[in-house]
């Protein structure tokens, strides 16, 4: 209850509360503790401002503090930029044919210069570029959409007598199944039929050998948080167990779930790269970065150097914004500032 002799400002109260200890104030004494904090010099009259900080706050100033994060969004944006621009303003297309420059080195007509067939290696691999960050974002979502759905229903109904654990045995011997149905072959058997159609049928393709370990954990994540008194209460009051997933179990795992989804654009496009590489990805009439290395002219540098280079800026800036996501959502990491 206030005292309404108490004539203090805000100020006052703010500069109390710094100099108060903090095992007499639980917020801010809580906030303190935190390893990502511990470093943190309070600003006069902005106590105020860290108990009141939210969580999406505190996560986006973690990452934006991370060097590495801004490396990898300036990379990442940058090669964006380029597959969505470049090819509109480029005088060549990825299968114009200049016959006369085969085999030629990089000019200010051809960027990347023109390998033995006369195409031009700066249109091929923008081009490719755009279908490599299609397929591994697709992937990566679609992957960690079915792990989702088979990890957390596994979990759940575990414990739920005799019939859920017959529905988690059969989900579990399901992920055992595809960890050891050979991958490699039946993505080299399916992928030219399915190319056919439309090179979009390769997302789903890689995204169903793909999602399987994602799930184990997920499975183990939920077994652990089905235990716990909130979710045990939403059970007793008659919750529907889809309600009880989606608003107390999700929540509790969608930093482990982003994170994964994150550093998996790379492994996909890694795997499509792969794929095309060896002549059993994207095909004519498309082009991915793997399609244009599989061009490649090993006495020729420039037929596969600058493509090799735009995939490897293109995964490492993936991968290292994924590292800068973890750290951020990790409060324990040593790297995690505020």
């Amino acid at each position: 209850m206030t005292n309404p002799s108490d004539m203090r400002g805000t100020d006052d109260a703010a500069k109390l509360q710094q100099t108060t200890d903090p095992s007499a104030n639980p917020v801010l004494g809580a906030v303190l503790e935190d390893p990502a904090l511990a470093d943190l010099d309070v600003p006069a009259g902005d106590a105020r401002s860290i108990e009141s900080m939210g969580r999406g706050e505190l996560l986006r100033r973690r990452f934006l503090r991370n060097r590495s994060a801004w490396v990898g969004m300036i990379i990442f944006a940058l090669l964006v930029l380029m597959a969505i621009f470049a090819p509109m303003f480029y005088q060549y297309g990825p299968f114009e044919r200049d016959l006369r420059n085969a085999l030629t080195g990089p000019s200010a007509y051809h960027w990347f210069g023109v390998n033995e067939n006369g195409l031009d290696i700066f249109a091929r691999t923008m081009k490719g570029l755009r279908i490599s960050l299609v397929i591994g974002l697709g992937t990566a979502v679609l992957t960690s959409l079915l792990a989702l759905i088979v990890g957390i229903v596994a979990g759940y109904v575990g414990n739920k007598g005799k019939w859920g654990a017959i529905a988690d045995g059969a989900l579990v011997n399901l992920i055992n199944l595809f960890l050891v149905i050979p991958s490699l072959l039946l993505l080299m058997l399916f992928s030219p039929v399915l190319q056919r159609a439309t090179w979009l049928l390769l997302i789903p393709l890689l995204a169903l050998f793909a999602w399987m370990l994602t799930a184990r954990v997920l499975r183990a994540m939920t077994q652990q948080l089905v235990r716990t008194e909130y979710v045990e209460a939403a059970r007793f009051m008659g919750v529907h167990p889809i309600v009880t997933m989606t608003r107390h179990i999700i929540p509790n795992i969608a930093s482990w779930i982003i994170i994964d989804t994150t550093l998996g654009v790379s492994g996909a496009i890694l795997g499509e790269t792969g794929l095309s590489f060896i002549g059993f990805g994207i095909q004519y009439p498309q082009v991915s970065l793997g399609t244009v290395l599989q061009d490649y002219n090993i006495s020729a540098p420039y037929t596969w150097i600058p493509p090799a280079i735009v995939l490897a800026a293109l995964v490492i800036s993936i991968n290292l914004m994924g590292e800068a996501l973890r750290d951020a959502l990790d409060p324990t990491s040593g790297s995690s500032r505020l």
